[in-house]
């Protein structure tokens, strides 16, 4: 008879399996771990980290402690103390209930657990090695448990090739810390990472919290919201249109304070925005929901971030409408007549200056755009201009050869800007329209990407240092690229902790608001963080894309005549960035075809 082919595996086995279900990385375990802690009553939790949490990582806090027995037991796959039948899954309230964290964590790691219960002296050690227990024994301390896990998937080779770069594992940490300490004001936290301090967030109250998180900004342009209804009700802060962002990374919903991520939540805050919100940009919002357990599923995804509702259409109107009534309560929206509205200025014009003003403020060897400087020859060839653009980032070389072109001022081709997007001019075949931003975008890219090969270039000392504090995720980016940021002219300091002190920015670059482009070149640079272009492309683009002309923009003539000469003094003209078409062109005979001519 031949041996059975199928086999029973082993708990050794099974529990390596189970725990890539739940612990993909370092950022999984602070997770769990933390998780634990808050569950466990405690109002101060300490976080160690060494080299992102390949190393180390220890979650120490003053909760209610274990038993010998129970400490022993809780590093058995699902064992917990939170749940006894399946009727309390129905109505759970905890934020870890499943019993499968621990014994996951241990099997593909080394743990130290230390754990002392309140009002005792004595608590107890216990040290495992792969899922085995090395080391059980008596110890002191301050009560509550201190859990300590070294060298993550150091048994499991394939695993532990795929955890990324220190610091990338060591932002995802810092999602994960940023999440619990937004929905927790009343709990201190403290986070150190190769030995070093990075914050201590004492109690405070929920606004409070989100400034110190989010930054002090953030914290500045936020609106309480307050709603609810027999079923739910839904609290928290919306930022205003101050500070959207180009992605969704400060979005945070907490139902019965557990993280989730909803796409119908999601859409019913932009639904709630309506027109306020411009196209490609999203809003910040931190909301809290209660509900009753019973009427929400939270055992739908193995790390129990995503949860079913049973009356999902209710919780969308709740939403919406509450998110419309903010806004509205704030006076965002502006009470005008449908007669007005041909009149009303556009949004962007209510934050900034005209662009001709703002550059004008620069030394005239600096400006972007030489205004008074007579034209150039239109539309030159890359080769004609290759001189030009060897003169790197001084746009006023780019004029100066208009002379030689033989072209008097009133022989310019003219141009005209349409609903401040896009430049139209006639050329000899018909037609070219050009997208002012991609093509300002490809000019400074192209300049960007010259000074950071020199490795020195000038930079424009500010007037006013400006001082701006980060979220800790957008700190530790700052980290890692602020070689590539000084190489093109940027002065930036530290200032201790998560501040930053801008001191000079790259001279001759058009910035619109000085106080706003670290911010925006950050958030430019996550949504590039995961494609294959390396470390100094990301950050040419995310610079080239901030510190552009704008859709919506007004450009005078000379300005466009200078876009379009820098142009096409451009290595790759036809093209921005990120591979859009900077220009199209429509021949007479497209026009002739269309009005039917012979």
């Amino acid at each position: 008879m031949d041996d059975p082919k199928i086999q029973i595996l082993s708990e050794h086995v099974i529990n390596k399996i189970a725990a890539g279900e739940v612990i993909d990385r370092p950022s999984s375990v602070v997770k769990e771990l933390i998780e634990n802690s808050i569950d466990a009553d405690a109002d101060c939790i300490t976080v160690i980290l060494k080299d992102g949490g390949k190393t180390l990582i220890q979650v120490i806090d003053n909760g209610l402690g274990m038993s010998e027995q129970d400490a022993i037991m809780s590093f058995q796959r699902h064992a917990t103390s939170k749940i006894h039948n399946f009727q309390d899954v129905e109505r759970v309230t905890s934020l870890g209930f499943r019993g499968e964290a621990l014994a996951s964590i241990a099997s593909v790691s080394r743990v130290e657990m230390k754990t002392v219960q309140r009002d005792d002296i004595e608590g107890t050690q216990i040290n495992i090695d792969a899922g085995a227990v090395s080391n059980i024994a008596s110890v002191g301390g301050n009560a509550g448990t201190s859990v300590a896990v070294k060298n993550i998937f150091f048994n499991t080779p394939a695993r532990r090739k795929f955890l990324r770069a220190t610091a990338t594992e060591y932002r995802h940490i810092l999602g994960v810390l940023s999440r619990f300490t937004l929905a927790h004001p009343h709990i201190e936290f403290t986070l150190f990472h190769d030995d070093k301090q990075i914050y201590s967030l004492k109690k405070t109250d929920a606004q409070h919290r989100i400034a110190e998180v989010l930054g002090k900004h953030v914290g500045e342009n936020l609106l309480p919201i307050s709603e609810e209804n027999v079923v739910f009700k839904v609290t928290g802060f919306l930022g205003n249109y101050e500070i959207v962002r180009k992605s969704r990374g400060e979005q945070y919903f907490y139902v019965n304070s557990r993280f989730i991520y909803d796409r119908t939540l999601s859409a019913a805050v932009v639904s709630g925005y309506g027109e306020l919100l411009p196209k490609g940009r999203f809003p910040i919002y931190i909301l809290f929901f209660e509900i009753d357990p019973e009427r929400i599923d939270v055992n739908v995804h193995p790390t129990k971030s995503e949860i079913k509702f049973a009356d999902q259409h209710m919780l969308f109107s709740l939403v919406r409408g509450a998110v419309k009534r903010a806004l509205m309560s704030d006076q965002i929206v502006p009470d005008i007549k449908p007669e007005d509205l041909k009149s009303f200025p556009r949004k962007r014009s209510r934050f900034r200056a005209s662009l001709i003003d703002e550059l004008k403020n620069f030394n005239s060897q600096q400006a972007t755009l030489d205004f008074d400087a007579p034209p150039a020859a239109i539309y030159a060839s890359p080769q004609d201009s290759a001189s030009q653009a060897d003169n790197e980032w001084n746009d006023s070389a780019v004029t100066s050869s208009r002379s030689q072109g033989g072209r008097q001022e009133s022989e310019r081709s003219l141009m005209w800007q349409l609903h401040n997007k896009y430049i139209l001019s006639q050329i000899k075949s018909g037609l070219v329209v050009i997208d002012q931003h991609a093509a300002h975008e490809r000019i400074t890219y192209e300049k960007v990407k010259k000074r950071m090969q020199k490795k020195e270039a000038p930079s424009q000392q500010l007037l006013f240092p400006l001082t701006l504090e980060l979220s800790a995720e957008d700190h530790a980016m700052l980290l890692d690229i602020l070689s590539l940021l000084e190489n093109i002219g940027f002065i930036l300091k530290g200032f201790g902790g998560r501040t930053v002190v801008v001191e000079g920015i790259p001279a001759g670059m058009r910035i619109r608001n000085e106080e706003r482009i670290l911010p925006e070149i950050l958030d430019e640079y996550k949504l590039k963080i995961g494609t294959e272009i390396d470390m100094q492309e990301r950050v040419a683009k995310s610079v080239a894309c901030r510190a552009s002309i704008m859709s919506g923009d007004r450009l005078t003539s000379d300005e466009m005549h200078a876009l379009v000469d820098q142009l096409f003094a451009c290595e790759t003209p036809y093209f921005c960035p990120h591979g859009r078409p900077t220009m199209i062109t429509f021949s007479l005979d497209e026009f002739d075809d269309r009005f039917a001519r012979t």
